[in-house]
């Protein structure tokens, strides 16, 4: 490495510390929202050991960094899966080496319930089912109970849709996406995330117990990723 790289890069990394670029993928009003707190996890300690002797704390920023970014479907799924979670670890313990997932597949979705509850795909403990919506199934392995959790109340993304639609028939129809269609569509997801983060889950969360249910692995929904598809639009 020369040494004008060398200089520029502990040069932008001191710069970017400052700046705390690192940060900015993430909006600074969830660090405090009351539906975005940390959890507790217990997974194992090596590929072949024990369980962990401590749980360990898993925030909705480490999702939204492993993500990729922060957004409505991240804290949609983020929401609806800590308050199923409560269902089946009243002691707030979440054993992620105990859970199998059905969600949506959705990039969001799927990341997040993935890191949340430790399930996967080629584990075949994460199935996908486009018919759940933004809803998922969610079920402890040993015990067999499973919750659905779901939006009972769907009127808040109701302008968000809308736009969401209107972008994905320009795409289809290989229109233009416009700056201002991004800036529109991000603050109305904004809005979104700030519902969905400060209100009491109870006003707009639904969570049924699933009798006997089977878990059924399915990839038949499996697609194309769908939250690149306009990153050359210009700002």
């Amino acid at each position: 490495m020369s040494k004008f790289i060398l200089l520029f890069s502990l040069f932008f990394g001191l710069y970017a510390k400052d700046l705390n670029i690192d940060d900015a993928f993430f909006e600074k009003y969830a660090k405090n929202a009351p539906n975005a707190k940390p959890i507790m996890v217990r997974d194992t300690d090596s590929p072949k050991g024990r369980y962990n002797l401590y749980p360990k704390t898993l925030d909705i920023k480490t999702i939204a960094r492993f993500h990729g970014h922060f957004c409505d479907g991240l804290v949609l799924a983020y929401v609806e899966l800590t308050n199923a979670l409560k269902k089946l670890f009243p002691n707030g313990v979440i054993d992620r080496t105990d859970l199998r997932v059905v969600s949506k597949n959705s990039p969001c979705l799927v990341d997040t319930s993935s890191i949340l509850t430790g399930a996967r795909i080629n584990h075949k403990t994460l199935s996908l089912d486009n018919s759940l919506g933004g809803a998922f199934i969610i079920q402890q392995i040993s015990t067999k109970k499973a919750y659905k959790v779901e939006l009972a109340d769907k009127s808040f993304l109701k302008k968000l849709k809308a736009k969401e639609k209107e972008i994905d028939n320009k795409i289809k129809n290989h229109q233009k996406v416009n700056p201002k269609d991004i800036d529109e569509i991000e603050a109305l997801a904004f809005d979104a995330m700030k519902y969905m983060l400060f209100t009491n889950p109870d006003k707009f969360l639904k969570i049924t117990e699933l009798k006997n249910y089977k878990f059924k692995f399915n990839l038949k929904d499996i697609g194309k990723r769908s939250d690149v598809v306009n990153k050359n639009v210009k700002r």
